[in-house]
């Protein structure tokens, strides 16, 4: 059915149909050929259909070229343009983008740029509370890059130039130095380093035009922060995931095939540093994601894999990281940055740590409760049953202000048992109310 009969009303056809439409109008010949334009579908293998598109597209370029007069009152270049931006929207739509054909069940596994932890063409995200060591992490990564280094923790690496955006320019400059400065090696690869800018989402397409003329394609693009990098409301999973559609779109391809994206992000206050802030599309829609920590049980810096798509490694690897001064060279004078020292850790030792840290903090709660008690006027009743009234006559000893936390109660109450020189007390019916320290010196 041709255009000029179409039933459809004006508000249910496309702005470049609408327009078509009545820009055509004045001549049939013109029309049919623009109409069969219009309606090619590009997957047609047909000899006939491809036949009759190539003479109609044949005629109309002669009217353009002015070979041939076009109707008289006719817009011809604005109906040229009309079926470019129809065309054009077209190819966008799902019945010529979605393949036609099934699933032939072949596989390739990826190529990957560290280890079997990232792939290549793969989006990521580094994450944590602030202060917490990301930039750390990243600038020891990006030094073996530069250094050209096959090796990263442990991991085979592919090291290349590397490209990145960061919120505080002067200072990663500075603490990229010092690291490079502490490895003492040779630099072998470019990085293109620059203050982030705020693009808006619209702006990723140009973006990944620039990546596209520099010398050679990049290993790594990091954007650090994403706050800072971006402008876009990141609560808003509808604009979390066009942003890295848009990433994916414009600059992945961009990169080295082994190449990867790097989003640094920072962490919601509510998840206690453990989860990354804003949509869930953010963390969603990227293939895998480190989480670096401070753990107060270490006094120390540790960095865990977190998310990983492929899960071809057998452990999720962490590290952990001691802190050092470094003497730098700057233009106009010296001076020591802290960088970070990263080894590979075991979670076991964690939870080691944290059961020694509460055995010293126990430790130090007894000391301190058996000072109190042992300077107390005699006798103190101590009130262990909570549930029973206090015997007449009897005022409790203030054990909880002494102790750091009610949960250490109980066995504070067992320490002083097994310390002291105590009498149970009842109440009138007895039941068993607390006891009293009659001795002041430990047994």
């Amino acid at each position: 059915m041709s255009a000029l009969s179409h039933s459809q009303s004006d508000d249910r056809i496309s702005p470049a149909e609408r327009s078509h439409k009545f820009l055509i109008q004045d001549t049939e010949r013109l029309y049919q050929d623009l109409e069969v334009l219009r309606s090619h579908d590009p997957i047609d293998t047909d000899s006939g259909a491809q036949l009759k598109y190539g003479q109609s597209k044949e005629r109309v370029l002669r009217v353009l070229n002015k070979d041939i007069t076009e109707p008289h009152g006719f817009d011809f270049d604005r109906a040229i343009e009309n079926i470019v931006e129809l065309e054009a929207y077209r190819q966008e739509q799902p019945e010529y983008m979605l393949p036609r054909t099934p699933w032939d069940f072949h596989v390739t596994l990826p190529q990957f740029q560290l280890g079997k932890l990232i792939p290549a063409r793969s989006i990521g995200m580094l994450f944590g509370p602030s202060n917490s060591g990301k930039s750390h992490l990243i600038c020891d990564l990006i030094r073996a890059h530069l250094h050209g280094d096959i090796e990263w923790q442990g991991h085979s690496l592919s090291p290349g130039d590397v490209v990145m955006f960061s919120e505080s320019i002067g200072h990663i400059q500075a603490r990229l130095k010092a690291y490079l400065t502490h490895a003492g090696k040779p630099i072998r690869n470019n990085i293109y380093l620059n203050p982030t800018q705020g693009f808006e989402t619209v702006q990723v397409e140009s973006l990944g035009t620039w990546i596209e003329s520099l010398d050679k394609p990049p290993m790594m693009i990091v954007f650090d922060t994403l706050a800072t990098a971006f402008q876009f409301e990141e609560n808003d999973n509808k604009e979390a995931s066009r942003l890295i559609k848009m990433i994916e779109d414009h600059v992945v391809p961009m990169l080295d095939v082994c190449g990867c994206v790097v989003i640094v992000h920072h962490t919601s206050k509510a998840s206690e540093g453990r989860s990354a802030r804003g949509a869930s599309a953010l963390i969603g829609n990227i293939d895998w994601s480190i989480n670096v920590q401070w753990e107060k049980d270490l006094s120390c810096t540790v960095a865990k894999w977190e998310k990983d798509r492929w899960r071809l490694e057998e452990n999720s690897p962490m590290w952990s990281s001691n802190a050092q001064r470094v003497p730098v060279n700057f233009d106009n004078g010296q001076a020591e940055m802290m960088i970070l020292d990263w080894k590979p850790f075991d979670e076991g030792a964690i939870e080691v740590a944290k059961e020694l840290r509460k055995e010293v903090e126990l430790d130090a709660m007894k000391a301190k409760v058996a000072e109190a008690v042992r300077f107390a006027k005699k006798p103190i009743f101590i009130r262990s049953n909570t549930r029973a009234r206090v015997p007449e006559g009897l005022v409790p000893f203030r054990l909880s202000e002494v102790v750091s936390s009610t949960k250490l109660l109980p066995s504070m109450y067992d320490y002083i048992r097994d310390n002291f020189k105590t009498e149970p007390v009842f109440t009138a019916k007895g039941v068993e109310a607390g006891f009293n320290v009659v001795a002041a010196e430990s047994l």
